[in-house]
């Protein structure tokens, strides 16, 4: 062709004119070509890719779908259901074939696009469970699981039943890692939440199989001593406690402990690490601790009040109706049910009162949700709550309790559903 300059176009004709064997010299010294030029092709890429030419031309085969890996037999689709809603799990890591990645090397190829990542979410989980001070002290792979917000343990013996199943502790785990990412989504819908800006730090909630192992969790990682359940607000917020028979024989009862302390541990490290409740905001935790409680099981039966475990629970913990009538009463009487509230701690009030606070918050969410951030804020700042309510509702306590029970006669039924 006129004016070309190529080679090689003129090599493989020449090729085509020689002699059988000299073709395939020629041929192979293409291919050796090629193989060198391969060979340069990272160097060209630079460093920044990561990817050899070998990984590059690995593309899976027919067995593995182009993956490279196949899923692990040891886990079914529900495990990996759960596992894709949290960050590490130790149980899936305990897995000795493929370390909590779910995938294992394809048999039938050298690797496909999934290789890499596989070995990347491999390295990833090991230091991940290398870093856990809690397995490190207790010298076993303590069943945890970490999210976005919480680290949790949940270190029990059993079965538990579910609806018509019964599942183990590690699927239990799971429900409450899904119980506190509903929660931690419902704080970050009401009070505006930036997770990056907002949070100082993960919460930590331990349940241990027996007082021994909570006491002395407490001892090693809080450097105090706790016999009934431990909890610490603010700052580093940490919740411990242990299956007692009575109380956590259950997977409601676990689910739910877990889903009202929740509650109140985002909440208390939100914006400022402070505990609201000493600090004339008891009504605002206690209210939302029911809230979210509420809003994930349709009913509230945990409190966080001193000797807790000897109350009945307020209504059997349903209390749209019970509310109503209260309000009903109060009004016929001409007495006020918020005021005295606004002066309590969470764990002085009683139970019929920690449902008023869940109501009251019910109707700042439902009719003033954009005043929640500013209200939490300046409780943060020990500012007096009625200011408050003057600030971001418009209307002092009063006028607020009016708003509120003219709101819960027109929303909460006469008689709840029957179950």
């Amino acid at each position: 062709m006129p004016g070309s300059t190529t080679s090689r176009p003129r090599g493989l004709l020449a090729a085509r004119r020689r002699s059988p064997l000299l073709r395939l010299v020629a041929l192979a010294a293409g291919l050796a070509s090629l193989t060198f030029l391969a060979a340069l092709a990272p160097a060209a890429g630079g460093e920044a890719s990561g990817v050899t030419s070998a990984g590059a031309l690995q593309d899976g085969c027919r067995r593995c779908k182009g993956r490279g890996v196949k899923d692990c037999p040891k886990h079914d689709d529900i495990d990996r259901d759960f596992e894709g809603r949290v960050l590490f799990c130790s149980v899936a890591a305990g897995c000795e074939d493929c370390g909590g990645t779910l995938v294992i090397d394809c048999d039938r190829c050298d690797g496909g696009p999934e290789s890499a990542a596989a070995e990347e979410r491999r390295a990833a989980i090991t230091a991940w469970m290398e870093r856990s001070e809690v397995a490190k002290h207790f010298e076993r792979n303590v069943p945890r699981c970490e999210t976005d917000h919480f680290e949790l343990v949940l270190d029990v013996a059993g079965k538990f039943k579910v609806g018509r199943k019964k599942i183990d502790g590690h699927r239990l785990m799971h429900l409450v890692a899904d119980d506190t990412s509903f929660v931690a989504a419902g704080v970050a819908e009401h009070f505006e939440v930036k997770p990056e800006e907002d949070y100082f730090a993960k919460m930590r909630m331990w349940m241990w199989p027996t007082s021994k192992d909570h006491v002395e969790a407490v001892r090693a990682f809080m450097n105090t001593s706790a016999r009934g359940d431990f909890k610490l607000l603010g700052r580093d917020p940490v919740f411990s406690v242990w299956q007692e028979p009575g109380l956590f024989a259950t997977a409601q009862g676990i689910r739910t402990v877990f889903t009202h302390n929740a509650s109140h541990m985002l909440v208390s490290n939100l914006l400022r690490e402070l505990d609201i409740s000493p600090h004339g905001g008891g009504w605002l935790d206690a209210g939302l601790g029911h809230w979210h409680e509420y809003a994930r099981f349709d009913r509230s039966v945990q409190y966080c009040i001193e000797e807790a475990s000897a109350l009945d629970n307020f209504s059997n913990g349903v209390w749209r109706a019970a509310i109503r009538k209260m309000c009903e009463r109060a009004a016929s009487k001409g007495r006020t049910l918020l005021p005295s509230l606004f002066n309590k701690t969470t764990t002085s009030m009683t139970a019929p009162e920690q449902a008023i606070c869940w109501s009251f918050y019910d109707w700042l969410v439902a009719e003033h949700p954009s005043a929640l951030r500013p209200i939490l804020m300046g409780l943060k700042q020990k500012t007096d709550a009625r200011e408050l309510l003057k600030e971001h509702l418009g209307m002092g306590l009063l006028k607020a309790e009016e708003a509120w029970r003219e709101w819960v006669s027109d929303t909460y039924p006469k008689k709840e559903k029957t179950r």
